[in-house]
């Protein structure tokens, strides 16, 4: 069962669903040690009690399968996953992504790392670090990946090929949006990937 340890990387919803949807899902969730919460979490059980008859191959059981696998690993007794609980409890579509800005705002010495998909949310995230000095990356869901391939637990192509199937499979398409899903990621993935994929 995921405790309520605060570990160094912080991660939102539809981040951990990104990963969790990877050919690279076991070895990362076996490997890091990461925290969301409570928030994140119900939305994750929102995700896989919403989309109970999903069509093969739609958006709905892509969120809903990488919501389970995130999910069983979080309750997993063995997991070294945590959820920690934000008070008061932020409400609406943007619930989870507030949430870890008000965890971020009340226990930013306990973190390095926040993963968040959402451009915006990134952003809006890295203004509160900026505002408040804090010592904390904010990044996107690749970043999760390259933290193994640079720990030698995976390989560059390994990474390559699993960061190419999340941008193709998240839709992310343009200039900005794909410079973005590779931003602090120092690694050249040409050899393995199509130009559309990779950055500018």
């Amino acid at each position: 069962m995921a405790s309520n340890t605060r570990h160094p990387l912080l991660a939102d919803t539809t981040s951990l669903i990104a990963v969790a949807n990877t050919n690279q899902w076991d070895v990362l969730a076996e490997s890091l040690a990461l925290t969301t919460t409570n928030v994140c979490k119900h939305e994750l059980q929102n995700h896989v009690n919403s989309n109970t008859h999903a069509p093969e191959g739609s958006r709905e059981q892509y969120l809903k399968r990488g919501s389970q696998r995130v999910l069983d690993h979080l309750n997993e007794d063995s997991s070294p996953w945590s959820s920690v609980t934000v008070v008061p409890r932020p409400h609406g579509p943007d619930a989870g992504e507030e949430s870890l800005k008000q965890e971020l705002s009340e226990h930013s010495d306990s973190y390095q790392i926040v993963s968040l998909l959402d451009g915006a949310a990134r952003r809006s995230i890295r203004r509160l670090v900026d505002d408040h000095g804090y010592d904390v990356d904010v990044v996107g869901p690749p970043y999760l990946l390259y933290v193994l391939f640079d720990n030698e637990l995976i390989s560059k192509a390994e990474f390559c090929e699993a960061s190419g199937e999340m941008i193709r499979t998240e839709g992310w398409t343009g200039y900005e949006v794909v410079k973005n899903a590779w931003a602090s990621i120092p690694v050249d993935c040409s050899e393995f990937l199509d130009g559309d994929i990779l950055p500018p």
